[in-house]
């Protein structure tokens, strides 16, 4: 049993546990980043309360399927070092029930701000309103074309130090 200072404290397991993820996991932090976006939305389009709860509910589901998806892979990796197609297919799954959770919540976030931001646009284009969505819509395509942008591979440093001394 895991006891840090000198007692077991399950919600700094946890809140350490989210950290690490947070601070690991490039996708759950674009996840983190587009949530932010999708609750300024929310609060400057003056959302109802239930349409907050049913975007709230939609962020938590990405996210928690984004940790249990990161638990999976890790478990996985431990118990499995080597190739294996039954770790693979493992992995996929878990990777599949993320990419659900996105688009059923994606597709719930366009539904419930797509009619109240046009709204608000059309009609009144030009205010400070308006200008406040702008900016938060090309925060959030900004966000979301650079998380769809394919990453640099990075050299293995060991592996640069050989090239360097070639």
């Amino acid at each position: 049993m895991d006891k840090r200072g000198g007692s077991l404290n399950p919600f700094r397991c946890a809140l350490e546990g989210i950290e690490d993820a947070i601070s690991t996991q490039r996708h759950l932090r674009i996840h983190v980043v587009v949530a932010g976006f999708v609750a300024l939305f929310g609060l400057l389009l003056g959302l109802s309360y239930v349409d907050l709860l049913l975007l709230l509910m939609a962020i938590a589901l990405v996210v928690i399927t984004e940790l249990l998806n990161t638990a999976v892979e890790l478990t996985v990796d431990l118990a499995s070092p080597g190739v294996s197609s039954i770790a693979r297919q493992a992995k996929d799954i878990a990777a599949g029930a993320v990419l659900i959770a996105a688009l059923v919540s994606a597709a719930i976030g366009i539904i419930i701000l797509a009619p109240p931001l046009f709204r608000a646009i059309v009609a009144s284009p030009f205010s400070a309103k308006s200008a406040m969505l702008a900016v938060t819509a090309l925060g959030l395509g900004g966000s979301i074309f650079t998380a769809l942008l394919p990453r640099r591979c990075r050299q293995d440093p060991s592996s640069e130090l050989t090239s360097r001394q070639r």
